[in-house]
């Protein structure tokens, strides 16, 4: 379940809830060659992170911080050098860690959200991408449709408010996704993408 807005404790300290033991997120890092980049897609090379505008770049690093804080135990504003907080945007941070934490909790098969420093997009990032950017023109019943490739269809409804809000303070910080851009990079990586064989974070 999304953590309640009225909870004391701040919303991106991921320490001690056991967020590590979730299986849907579990790592899959290679010990010798690092992160695995394109791992996963089978069929070309999957779009590259420089290539999206600044505020999609800005999603998917704050997509991967959230998940290495996850399963490190730091706290987000640790593992993101506290760039949400160093301008201004600490409610986007706690949007997003609504939506990640419904995600965590519900996620209706493995999620593929890569390394920070991975330089290709995985089709899962390119699906919240999507949402955020559909979210942005308050579309939302795309958002929603968007969200529901990665979990439940109830778990997508909880945690389509929070998306909504990291959707509208980003834009008011001036970081508009392109929409058309997101969609096309989505459909590029849904077509590469197969079903993945074991649960990882890479």
């Amino acid at each position: 379940m999304a953590r309640h807005r009225g909870r004391p404790a701040p919303a991106n300290d991921n320490r001690g809830d056991n967020r590590g033991d979730n299986p849907e997120l579990a790592p899959s890092h290679d010990a010798e060659t690092g992160c695995q980049d394109g791992a996963g897609d089978v069929s070309g090379t999957p779009p590259e992170v420089s290539t999206l505008d600044f505020p999609a770049q800005f999603v998917v690093w704050a997509l991967r911080a959230w998940v290495q804080a996850f399963k490190s135990g730091e706290s987000f504003d640790a593992v993101t050098h506290h760039g949400f907080t160093r301008f201004g945007l600490q409610a986007a941070a706690r949007a997003l860690d609504g939506a990640m934490t419904v995600l965590a909790a519900s996620a209706s098969r493995p999620i593929d959200i890569r390394c920070v420093n991975c330089r290709y997009l995985s089709p899962d990032e390119a699906i919240l991408l999507d949402a955020v950017a559909a979210a942005q023109t308050e579309r939302h019943f795309m958002a929603t449709v968007a969200l529901r490739k990665i979990m439940p269809g109830t778990a997508a409804r909880i945690a389509l408010p929070h998306v909504a809000d990291l959707a509208r303070d980003l834009a008011r910080a001036g970081m508009r996704l392109d929409c058309d851009a997101v969609s096309n990079v989505d459909m590029m990586t849904e077509e590469r993408a197969t079903p993945p064989a074991r649960r990882w974070l890479h």
